[in-house]
């Protein structure tokens, strides 16, 4: 989770940069997702990938297509 925040202080640091905004929202928007979805989602890799694709789509929390692939059960 630190390394999220750590990620997103720098990539803001450019706010002119498409790059920068997308991979902004991206943190924001699987940052929420792991607030609401707890230990059952894996917040860093949902981030890591959403800027791996530049943003092209966006995780959003009440879309369950958007966001299956980074939601596990507990064990």
């Amino acid at each position: 989770m630190i390394s999220i925040i750590i990620l997103a202080v720098v990539l803001t640091l450019t706010p002119n940069s498409v790059f920068g905004r997308n991979a902004g929202l991206c943190i924001h928007n699987c940052a929420q997702c792991k607030q609401t979805f707890g230990p059952f989602f894996e917040g860093q890799r949902c981030a890591e990938w959403c800027i791996r694709t530049q943003g092209s789509t966006l995780p959003d929390c009440s879309e369950l297509d958007s966001i299956a692939d980074f939601l596990t059960k507990l064990e």
